[in-house]
């Protein structure tokens, strides 16, 4: 299909809400929204804290740790690491592992493990000794993310009211609202009372991506048109929906994605990937025809720039990361072409608003087939030379190896192996202001295995 023909659709409104404070239900008709209360939204909270979701040690209020590494569903830590010189430590789990998260501590690093059967084990990490400790909640649903916070060095996992979807975790913002996704498709911010509730018709599994100025970004209007399945489940998004959260809570923008065609992910890439100092939407748009392909959108919903299509559909590409790949600082964004049958890590410049591959690898891979766990590969500079690199795993999960572009185009420049059975859970990377100081990743054979600095 050309791209031409696409048709993306946007959709504007906001309104006005006026009287005292309570909870606001926001309804999304096909041309406008409609409230279901006369109320403002005014949050009545006396004291506020900052929310580091990058993980920057030292600084006050609340460290917030995910899966996917960022806010912005961008895979990118800051700083520099010595991993290839770090001895890896071994932490037997209870069970097989299925999601991993970290955060700094003030004398180390916690590192959470949610096993298959939603058990939850954490472990405080000082030097090369592990300590078990107690965490809460003790269990979470059977396939659900967690989302670390960490205050005052004690760390707990953000959980969400009842209501809550139990495969998509719940978001901070940075003034302490909590945003989560229904069980019927509502987004709900919440602030232990509902104070907006914006009928949008969330992906079950979405993740709930936010900027800096506390927009939420997420894939809604589920749609079973394309049969691959591969994520979990049989739907996907047909629509991405931006809402804004301050200073009065309103859906801004919607951009659709028309039939045959659907957004293949849980989440976008929420990065600026032409340099402008404005954010880009980058999804992969797949269809039975063409299969998947990276399409680049501006948050108003123009189309911006489209990669090549894998041309027969049930072919899926992994969007991973916006950052400096480039052998000269360039900004690139990565991807990994058929995880599931041979993988190509892939890296594509924008210039002169066409999307074309630079360069790539075979031989590595960022996902499991029907599994919703898309964070199985971070980019940062872990070895401390000043370069980025991609870290994911080999195709037979059993090491991780480390891309770094050049300037003929990519190379594997060192690799980390499991040491026994294949990788079961996503990377987590904890980083302390500059530094990278620990990757971890668990084992289909119930193994927390952790390099970290001695």
């Amino acid at each position: 299909m050309r791209r031409e023909s696409v048709g993306i659709g946007l959709l504007l409104a906001s309104m006005l809400i006026s009287g005292c404070v309570g909870a606001v239900h926001l309804q999304v008709e096909p041309e406008s929204f409609e409230s279901t209360s006369e109320a403002a939204i005014d949050n009545p909270r006396t004291a506020t804290f900052e929310v580091v979701r990058n993980q920057s040690g030292g600084a006050p209020g609340k460290i917030v740790a995910m899966t996917n590494q960022r806010a912005d569903g961008n895979r990118v830590v800051a700083g520099q690491g010595r991993l290839p010189e770090s001895a890896p430590q071994d932490i037997v789990l209870a069970g097989r592992p299925a999601w991993l998260t970290a955060a700094p501590l003030t004398d180390g690093s916690v590192w959470v493990a949610v096993l298959d059967d939603g058990r939850v084990q954490a472990f405080r990490l000082i030097g090369q000794i592990a300590t078990s400790i107690p965490i809460q909640p003790a269990h979470l649903p059977v396939g659900a993310p967690p989302l670390l916070v960490v205050e005052a060095d004690q760390p707990r996992l953000l959980t969400a009211p009842a209501d809550a979807s139990p495969l998509a975790p719940p978001e901070l913002l940075s003034d302490g609202r909590m945003a989560y996704i229904s069980k019927d498709g509502d987004l709900v911010l919440w602030d232990g009372a509902e104070l907006a509730r914006f009928t949008v018709a969330a992906l079950p599994d979405a993740r709930i991506l936010i900027d800096e100025a506390d927009r939420l970004l997420l894939l809604t209007d589920p749609t079973d048109r394309y049969d691959h399945g591969i994520l979990g489940d049989a739907i996907e998004a047909s629509r991405v929906t931006l809402i804004e959260t301050t200073p009065t809570p309103r859906i801004a923008a919607t951009m659709v994605i028309p039939a045959p065609q659907v957004i293949e992910n849980i989440a976008p890439l929420w990065a600026d990937l032409n340099g402008d100092g404005e954010r880009e939407i980058i999804v992969t748009v797949s269809d039975n025809a063409q299969g998947a392909q990276v399409r680049v959108f501006t948050e108003e919903g123009s189309d911006m720039a489209a990669g090549p299509a894998i041309g027969r559909g049930h072919r899926w590409r992994h969007q991973l990361a916006v950052t400096s790949f480039g052998p000269n600082g360039e900004m690139e964004l990565v991807e990994v072409l058929t995880p599931h049958i041979g993988g190509v890590a892939q890296f594509y410049q924008l210039v002169d608003g066409a999307l074309n591959v630079v360069a790539g690898i075979s031989g590595y891979t960022s996902h499991q087939i029907g599994s919703r766990n898309l964070d199985m590969a971070v980019a940062g500079d872990f070895d401390g030379d000043g370069a980025v690199e991609l870290l994911l795993a080999n195709d037979a999960f059993r090491s991780l190896g480390a891309i770094r572009r050049t300037a003929e185009g990519a190379e594997i420049a060192w690799t980390l192996p499991m040491g026994g059975a294949k990788i079961a859970t996503n990377l987590a990377v904890v980083a302390v202001g500059d530094r990278i100081i620990a990757v971890g990743v668990g084992r289909e054979d119930g193994i927390l295995r952790i390099w970290s600095e001695n």
